[in-house]
């Protein structure tokens, strides 16, 4: 299967106002995952805990499913540049203080956790605004190549990430680690002011619709589109019983590998860096007809491969498995955001984005979980568990899928 053409990568990143948005997105994401893990390094050697651990990332994910709709609904009806501003502002402000609090010697578990969900308030603005300004830039007809350079992108951030943050936390500490996500989401700050007004296209919903209206509205069209329920039953599943394996690297790395905080930051890495291959594999070789499967295929793949992580009790292999877990998580992150832009209306994508946000938010119960199984059983056994959970939940919906194409072409 030949690749696609690289004349509409060519002509994006010709784009002052797509390459602006593709380095919010590039500064924020290290920022992200550097925090991630630094955190969690930080939660395993002064707690002893593998659920404390997971909590932290808990704490991250509960502004998804307390604002993730609401976000949305603003996003269809406010100017996104400001907004994204603002969002970046508040990220700067929060790790500066971090960041203080270290070097003054007043660091504790609470400043991280309270930091930590701070942030995740921050990272609930990522679909809802900067991914849809992404796709308005883009346009239908470039859509799944932007969005495929944004998931690569996002993806390598998910390797330089915790790399710079093992090494700087390793070198100097946590306060190293905040030090440079503070000088990143400020850099964000400056590159979203600088924006254009017309790169992105206007919202289209009426001014003087309610909130709730406009909420309702759109759980209405998902639960009546049955690809779009799909759609989000799919994210949930995968933030329940997927993402929150990434939470016992940590655990794992010190635990039952003995490793200092750059390898752990390095084996972390690798699942990264699978991402980073599999989202420009998929750009690059996937077609329409199969967005769908690779979707959900994705999916039931990073359940056995994490299943396999989780059984491994040398660091070669681990990272080596963690690094083919990244390919498959590059499957369901590249099509998330194209299938729901591309199954939403126009005037409804910003608050169908938020109701996206709100799915991933579920992420909080698959936290508890692994983070309760990590302190009854230990990491690793922790992953093997949620991942056997998982499946049965994701075999369920595929047939409701397949149901819903049987009867659409009957």
């Amino acid at each position: 299967m030949s690749a696609l053409p690289a004349r509409p990568v060519a002509s994006l990143m010709r784009e002052a106002a797509f390459r602006r948005i593709w380095l919010v997105g590039l500064l924020g994401g290290v920022s992200r995952w550097l925090e991630m893990l630094v955190v969690g390094i930080y939660a395993i050697e002064t707690t002893d805990s593998p659920f404390l651990v997971a909590l932290l990332i808990l704490l991250r994910m509960l502004p998804f499913a307390l604002f993730g709709p609401l976000v949305g609904a603003f996003a269809d009806r406010l100017p996104p540049r400001p907004c994204l501003a603002g969002a970046f502002l508040m990220g700067a402000l929060v790790s500066g203080t971090v960041l203080v609090l270290f070097v003054t010697g007043q660091d504790a578990y609470w400043v991280v956790a309270a930091a930590s969900m701070v942030s995740g308030l921050l990272w609930t603005t990522d679909m809802p605004l900067r991914r849809r300004m992404l796709g308005d830039i883009a346009g239908t007809e470039r859509l799944a190549p932007a969005m495929g350079i944004d998931s690569a992108t996002g993806n390598g951030t998910r390797t330089l990430g915790p790399l710079l943050g093992g090494l700087l936390y390793q070198a100097l500490g946590a306060g190293g680690a905040f030090a440079l996500s503070t000088l990143f989401y400020g850099a964000a700050v400056v590159l979203v002011l600088g924006l254009p007004e017309i790169a992105v296209a206007a919202a289209t919903t009426g001014r003087g619709e309610r909130l709730l209206r406009q909420m309702r509205e759109a759980v209405v069209f998902a639960l009546s589109s049955r690809d779009m329920t799909a759609i989000l039953l799919v994210t949930v599943i995968f933030n329940v019983w997927c993402f929150p394996v990434i939470s016992m690297i940590p655990v794992i790395g010190a635990e039952a590998l003995h490793l200092d905080p750059a390898w752990i930051g390095a084996l972390a890495a690798c699942e990264g860096a699978g991402a980073l291959f599999g989202a420009i594999a998929v750009a690059m070789w996937a077609r329409p007809g199969l967005f769908r499967l690779i979707y959900a295929g994705g999916t039931g793949i990073y359940m056995a491969l994490a299943f396999l992580a989780g059984s491994l009790t040398a660091a070669l292999p681990v990272a080596f498995a963690l690094f083919l877990v990244g390919l498959a998580s590059a499957c369901f992150g590249t099509m998330q955001s194209t299938l729901v832009y591309a199954t939403a209306p126009p005037a409804m994508r910003g608050r169908l984005f938020g109701l996206l946000v709100l799915c991933i938010g579920s992420g909080l119960l698959g936290f508890a979980n692994i983070g309760w199984m990590g302190d009854l059983y230990g990491g690793a056994a922790a992953v093997r568990i949620v991942a056997l959970e998982g499946l049965v939940p994701l075999v369920l919906v595929v047939l409701f899928w397949r149901g819903a194409f049987a009867a659409r072409h009957r």
